[in-house]
């Protein structure tokens, strides 16, 4: 078997390299995550350790000395619950034509990392425009009290430690969002 002994000299631990090697005879996987050399044939699809975005359903058939593991992609429960865009091109929230505002929380949340900074535009998929008007949403938001703005212990950005008035929170008109 050519494709193990490629992975032999990738440095695998060899305990690891046996499992693999009698998963590979068994037929249980086809490869594994990072070992995307030329294990197999090009037909075969490969094992993935990577989290997938559809709900699948494993099964497992034994035939003897065989065990055949599948997984089928099902539908799930919650998809007449999603937004549907008519336009493939246009980035989400311009497809979807919602007007959000900075009490939008949840919203908002999905286009912020854990630590309240807002995501780049390539991870988000956003145009220019609506990433423009999300990140100063998020912000309103932040400065409003509804989401968390993370900050180190001394930063200036904590509001407890701000001047007179500035350390309360602040309310926003619908005006004061910028739409253009």
């Amino acid at each position: 078997m050519p494709g193990v002994i490629r992975m032999c000299a990738s440095g695998v631990n060899p305990k690891f390299h046996i499992i693999l090697q009698n998963a590979l005879e068994v037929g249980v996987i086809h490869g594994f995550g990072s070992f995307k050399v030329n294990v197999l044939s090009d037909g075969i699809r490969t094992f993935s350790v990577t989290a997938n975005l559809r709900i699948k359903e494993i099964i497992t058939i034994e035939d003897g000395n065989h065990i055949r593991i599948t997984a089928n992609i099902s539908e799930s429960d919650r998809k007449p619950y999603l937004v549907k865009n008519e336009n493939d091109r246009a980035c989400p929230l311009c497809a979807s034509g919602l007007h959000v505002k900075h009490t939008d929380v949840l919203i908002l949340s999905q286009f912020v990392r854990s630590d309240g900074c807002m995501l780049p535009r390539r991870i988000t998929g956003l145009c220019s425009k609506q990433q423009r008007i999300v990140s100063s949403l998020v912000t309103m938001a932040q400065k409003s009290g509804l989401m968390p703005n993370l900050n180190p212990a001394n930063s200036n950005r904590d509001p407890q430690k701000r001047y007179k008035w500035e350390k309360f929170n602040k309310y926003f008109d619908e005006s004061t969002i910028k739409w253009k």
